[in-house]
C-alpha cells in the first residue's frame, strides 16, 4: 500500500468516486496512473470545481496520466455535468476533481468512462483503487496545460435537450450558487437562455465563505428562501459545489423535495411521450412511486448512488432518473445527473403550464414524510440489526433496510463514510409519522 490512508480516501463503498481530506499529490499521481491504465482511450478529459487545492491535485493526476503515455484534455473550472457531457459528445473517459458538497478541506475525483458511462464499485472503481495502491515514484510534470473553452460546445448540447424558445424569459427566479462551480458557466447559460434571475454567492470561491455548498441541509437554504419571498420571485434554486445537484424552493418558500421533483418531471415527460420508464432509488417514498405507477409510468428501483442509477438507466434505456437527494438524470444527457439540465426543464415546465410552482405542487397529495434524518452511532450494522429486531415483518435489503406497512414505510441506510444512519420515513398522517420516527430514534439511541 502506497499510503495507509488510501482506503479512507478511496472510500471503496462510495459509488461517487474518491474523496478525502488527506488526498496528497502522491495519491493523486497514483490515481492518474491507475485511471489511465483502466481506460482504453489515449486521451482523458479533466475538469475541476473551484476548490483551492485543485491546481495542485490537477498537476499530480495529469502527471500520472501522462507518465503512462496518455494525453490530458484540460477544460478548467466547470460543473461536473460539463465533464459528463464532453465525455458523451467526444466518446472519451473523463474525471472531475471535486468533493461536491463536502467541506472545503476535502478533495477527490468523480470518474466516467467513454460516452459518460458510469464507474462505480461494480464497474471499475475497485480495479482503479487496486492499481492506485501499487508503489509509484512521484514524478510531477512541468507541462503547462492550456484550458480549452468547451462551454460553447456544452451550451449547444443543452439546446438539444431544452430549446431556449420553450422558456419564458420574463420568469424571475433566485439562484444560490453557494460559491460553487455553477458560477463558471452562469454567464453563458444566461445569454443562451435569456435567464431572468437574481443570484447570491455566484462567484466561484473554493473557501466557501458564506455557507457550505450543500443544499441538502435546510440551514443552507435560508438566504435563498428569504431572497425569493422578499422579492416575490417565482422560485429559487440552490446548487451544490460541483452543480450536479439542484434543490428548489417554490414561490412561497417551501422546499421542493427530490421525490416531488421526480414526480413533477415524470408527469411532464409522460404527457409528452405517452410512455416512459423512470429509475428511482430506495429513498423515494412509496406514495410517490404508487402515484406514478398508477399514472402508467414504468418504475424501476435502484440502490442509492449515481453509478447504480446510470447503469440501470442504460440497461433499461430509461427516460429519466430521480433521487430523493435531488440528483436527476436524463437519457438525452447521456443518462447523467445535472442540476443545470434540471433547472432548464423546470423552467420549461413552468413556462408551458403557466402555473406558479406552489400551484403545481398543490396538485400532489403525497403522505407526510420525514425527510432525511441522521443519527450518529458507534456501529452502523449493530444499530441496523437493533431496528430489525424491533419490527415483526421481514425487511427489504436492496440498500440498507426498508420496511413496508399499509400505513407507513421507512428506509435506513448506513453512511458510506461516517458512523451514521440515514433514516427516511413516510406515514399516512403526521401523528403516525412522528410516532414512527420517535420509536426508531429510541431504538437507535437506546
Amino acid at each position: 500500500m502506497v499510503e495507509n490512508k488510501l482506503d479512507l480516501i478511496f472510500k471503496a463503498y462510495d459509488v461517487r468516486g474518491v474523496y478525502g481530506d488527506t488526498l496528497t499529490e502522491q495519491t493523486a499521481y497514483n490515481i492518474g496512473i491507475a485511471f489511465s491504465k483502466f481506460v482504453k482511450h489515449d486521451k482523458i478529459i479533466i475538469g475541476h470545481d473551484g476548490r483551492t487545492s485543485n491546481l495542485v491535485i490537477f498537476n499530480a493526476v495529469a502527471s500520472g496520466i501522462e507518465s503512462n503515455g496518455k494525453q490530458v484534455h484540460y477544460i478548467g473550472t466547470v460543473p461536473t455535468d460539463v465533464v459528463y457531457s464532453l465525455s458523451g459528445l467526444m466518446n472519451l473517459p473523463g474525471l472531475i476533481i471535486t468533493a461536491s458538497h463536502n467541506p472545503k478541506e476535502w478533495n477527490g475525483f468523480k470518474f466516467c468512462n467513454s460516452g459518460a458511462s458510469p464507474i462505480g464499485i461494480e464497474s471499475g472503481l475497485l480495479q482503479i483503487k487496486e492499481l492506485a495502491s501499487e508503489s509509484q515514484e512521484l514524478n510531477l510534470s512541468t507541462t503547462q496545460h492550456e484550458n480549452e473553452n468547451v462551454i460553447p460546445t456544452y451550451m449547444n448540447h443543452l439546446k438539444t435537450i431544452v430549446n431556449p424558445d420553450d422558456i419564458t424569459s420574463s420568469m424571475k427566479f433566485g439562484i444560490d450558487g453557494g460559491n460553487g462551480a455553477i458560477g463558471s458557466v452562469i454567464e453563458s447559460l444566461t445569454s443562451t437562455y435569456n435567464l431572468n434571475y437574481d443570484g447570491i454567492y455566484m462567484d466561484v470561491d473554493g473557501n466557501f465563505p458564506n455557507h457550505p455548498a450543500d443544499p441538502s441541509n435546510p440551514d443552507n437554504l435560508n438566504e435563498l428562501v428569504e431572497l425569493v419571498l422578499t422579492n416575490k420571485y417565482q422560485f429559487g434554486v440552490a446548487f451544490d459545489g460541483d452543480a450536479d445537484r439542484a434543490v428548489f424552493s417554490d414561490d412561497k418558500g417551501n422546499i421542493i423535495s427530490g421525490s416531488i421533483m421526480t414526480a413533477i418531471i415524470s408527469d411532464w415527460l409522460l404527457e409528452k411521450r405517452g410512455e416512459i420508464k423512470v429509475v428511482y432509488n430506495v429513498n423515494v417514498p412509496p406514495s410517490v412511486i404508487n402515484y406514478l405507477t398508477g399514472r402508467g409510468v414504468n418504475m424501476v428501483r435502484s440502490k442509492v448512488g449515481h453509478s447504480y442509477i446510470k447503469q440501470i438507466m442504460r440497461d433499461e434505456d430509461a427516460d429519466f432518473g430521480g433521487e430523493h437527494s435531488a440528483h436527476f438524470y436524463m437519457r438525452e444527457n447521456f443518462y447523467a445527473d445535472s442540476g443545470i439540465v434540471t433547472l432548464l426543464i423546470f423552467l420549461q415546465i413552468l413556462s408551458e403550464k403557466k402555473q406558479t410552482p406552489s400551484e403545481l405542487i398543490s396538485s400532489y397529495k403525497f403522505s407526510p414524510s420525514s425527510g432525511e434524518i441522521n443519527f450518529t452511532v458507534k456501529n452502523v450494522q449493530e444499530s441496523i440489526q437493533k431496528v430489525q429486531d424491533n419490527f415483526e415483518k421481514s425487511f427489504d435489503t436492496l440498500d440498507g433496510i426498508s420496511y413496508f406497512e399499509e400505513n407507513y414505510w421507512f428506509n435506513i441506510r448506513g453512511s458510506n463514510t461516517e458512523p451514521k444512519l440515514r433514516l427516511n420515513a413516510e406515514a399516512e398522517n403526521i401523528d403516525l409519522l412522528d410516532s414512527l420516527v420517535k420509536k426508531i430514534k429510541n431504538i437507535i439511541e437506546e
